[in-house]
């Protein structure tokens, strides 16, 4: 079972992710279906006793990038990892991206990616992101009928091909796609047509919320195989959106300090860089509260930026001692020259 960062969520799905299911999430650009499909990604990175599948993750793209904008956000994925405790360059090797960008590219970009699925068997969830991008016909009202069933006929062939593959190797198919237009007050129908809410084993449209200044998202369950239509709200209160657990900052930042301790300060060869690591201790420890408060990915970067801004007033302190020290020499330069003056005088 793997989570999808937010117990709010997994408790939505009926626990999270399983396996041979496949997980249709819809929305538009600020609903935060794409935030979450990076968060997916890396969670089926994870060890299985921190909600992962321990294995790869393998990424498909079916969107035109010129109208949509909609790919795959590396510098999201690295901090994600970061933040979750992976090496981010680790985490991006241990997934695998296939791209298509036009509707040709399609077929065969489907048929690598339905290989690799069956010639990694640490290959552990596929995740589709905008899966109709490239064939649903509501973006194209002048297509004539016989092109829209040729769309409609792709798109099925297309799905079929990587849900039986994610059912053969016993992963989860995990999509994204946007939702169609629709009337007020109405929740739409994701893109695809009937066929993508046919076949999808779990559909969720998810809409971001605002109330009294806090921002939140609601997802709502249209259909699932053991559970009725349901809604929950997702990060207001000031809870993180993703509703992950937040670990206090000191006991991460004590476990980061004695792993430095350890691993680093040991290792170092000369006695006064050891002092000088000692001295940014001082500095991070004095400064704790300001690092707590901090919008960076982890404690190490926070730590690093605390050391920065330590540094900087070393070099301050020591611009102005310079300073001073270059004012006193220009006064005694100038009583020097005021006790020579009369000596040059008698010798004239």
């Amino acid at each position: 079972m793997l989570t999808t960062g937010s117990a709010d969520l997994d408790f939505l799905l009926g626990g999270g992710i399983r396996p041979r299911t496949f997980y249709l999430f819809y929305g538009d650009g600020e609903s935060g279906v794409d935030a979450l499909i990076h968060q997916i990604l890396i969670n089926a990175l994870l060890p299985p006793e921190k909600g992962g599948l321990g294995g790869k993750a393998i990424y498909l793209n079916c969107g035109n990038y010129r109208e949509g904008r909609t790919t795959l956000d590396v510098g999201r994925l690295a901090w994600l990892a970061k933040a979750s405790g992976l090496d981010p360059s680790e985490a991006l090797n241990r997934i695998k991206v296939f791209l298509s960008f036009n509707a040709e590219q399609e077929g065969a970009v489907t048929e690598r990616a339905c290989q690799a699925l069956r010639e990694d068997p640490e290959l552990r969830i596929l995740v589709v992101h905008n899966l109709a991008g490239l064939f649903d016909t509501e973006a194209y009202p002048a297509l004539k009928i016989e092109e829209r069933l040729q769309r409609i006929g792709r798109l099925q062939g297309i799905v079929s091909r990587l849900f039986r593959a994610c059912t053969e190797m016993g992963i989860a198919l995990v999509a994204s796609c946007r939702p169609r237009r629709t009337s007020l007050g109405r929740i739409p129908e994701p893109e695809g047509g009937q066929y993508l809410r046919h076949i999808c084993n779990v559909l969720v449209y998810m809409r971001r919320v605002e109330s009294k200044g806090t921002r939140g998202f609601q997802a709502y369950l249209r259909k699932h195989p053991s559970k009725g239509a349901e809604r929950i709200t997702i990060g207001m209160g000031g809870l993180d959106p993703l509703g992950r657990v937040t670990v206090p900052f000191r006991t991460m930042f004590e476990a980061q300090l004695d792993s430095l301790k350890r691993s680093f300060r040991e290792a170092l060869l000369d006695p006064k860089r050891q002092e000088a690591f000692d001295r940014i201790v001082k500095g991070w420890t004095s400064e704790l509260g300001a690092m707590s408060y901090a919008k960076v990915p982890t404690v190490l970067d926070i730590m690093l930026l605390t050391a920065a801004v330590d540094n900087r007033k070393a070099i301050e302190d020591l611009y102005e001692e310079v300073r001073l020290l270059g004012a006193r020499v220009e006064e005694l330069r100038q009583m020097l020259r005021q006790l020579a003056a009369p000596a040059r005088s008698e010798e004239r």
